[in-house]
């Protein structure tokens, strides 16, 4: 029984985590006839691509995509970089204050994000970055979180080939580029996936530091493409389908590092 009851409860819990997705990409077929229709429907009347081209079409949509690419992807970068360079000088070298420093950096998890909003907004409107790709960046380059899942990749590496490393005369950032971060490929990719889906999800921030409609991010120019108000919910539909693609692609190309990185964390 064992060998049917696991997978059926696996397929099971997985349909029920799918469902919402399953349905979005149903709905964005529908009709608004199919909306208002009297009992509710799971699949559309006739398929038609009409609600895509409607959202596709809009003047704003692909800006807003593009936003939000470009901010994801900067920050991904970013905190990628800052973590594996904190995290190489917490584990590598020794300077004055490291005790402190690090459990300084690491208690920012204890403080919630909106808690700084009102800072942030100061900080970013006085350097002048509101309405900028790096007033919607800057406040999300560091994490804790990631720092700490770097720091916890490099302490298991050897600390020989370091010191080999130095021998033969490589500078430190060579030895990043070349060593350190091939042999820890599955935390250094989960940590740029997470950056990137995080800021990609991002609203409230977006929003309160941008102003005009072509800066905005999709998570928050979906909301103000007006589909729901003129009775097109199909089409608002389609549009949140179009804005998953880059997760799937995303998740698709770090799906093993992902793997990896999880199963390095749970056998540690």
């Amino acid at each position: 029984m064992s060998k049917i009851a696991r997978p059926a409860l696996i397929i099971i819990l997985s349909l029920l985590i799918l469902f919402p997705v399953l349905y979005a990409f149903s709905a964005s077929f529908f009709t608004p006839q199919d909306f208002t229709a009297e009992n509710a429907k799971l699949l559309p009347s006739s398929f038609s691509l009409h609600n895509y081209s409607l959202a596709l079409s809009h003047r704003y949509f692909g800006r807003y995509v593009l936003n939000s690419l470009a901010t994801a992807t900067m920050t991904a970068f970013l905190r990628t970089a800052i973590s594996i360079a904190a995290a190489f000088a917490f584990t590598h070298l020794r300077f004055k204050g490291q005790k402190i420093l690090l459990p300084l950096l690491l208690s920012t998890l204890f403080i919630p994000s909106d808690a700084l909003l009102y800072e942030n907004y100061i900080t970013i409107a006085r350097l002048s970055l509101i309405d900028s790709y790096l007033g919607i960046v800057l406040p999300s380059v560091f994490s804790a979180s990631a720092m700490l899942i770097t720091i916890g990749a490099y302490l298991s590496t050897d600390k020989d080939i370091y010191d080999a490393a130095r021998i033969d005369g490589c500078r430190d950032y060579r030895y990043i580029l070349s060593i350190l971060i091939p042999l820890t490929v599955p935390s250094t990719a989960a940590i740029f996936i997470q950056a990137f889906i995080n800021s990609f999800n991002s609203y409230l921030w977006p929003l309160l530091v941008t102003t005009r409609p072509k800066m905005r991010t999709v998570q928050v120019g979906i909301t103000m493409l007006g589909f729901a108000e003129e009775g097109e919910y199909g089409a608002q539909f389609a549009s949140i389908i179009v804005i998953t693609v880059p997760f799937l692609i995303l998740l698709a190309w770090g799906r093993k590092s992902i793997e990896k990185a999880l199963q390095g964390r749970i056998t540690a």
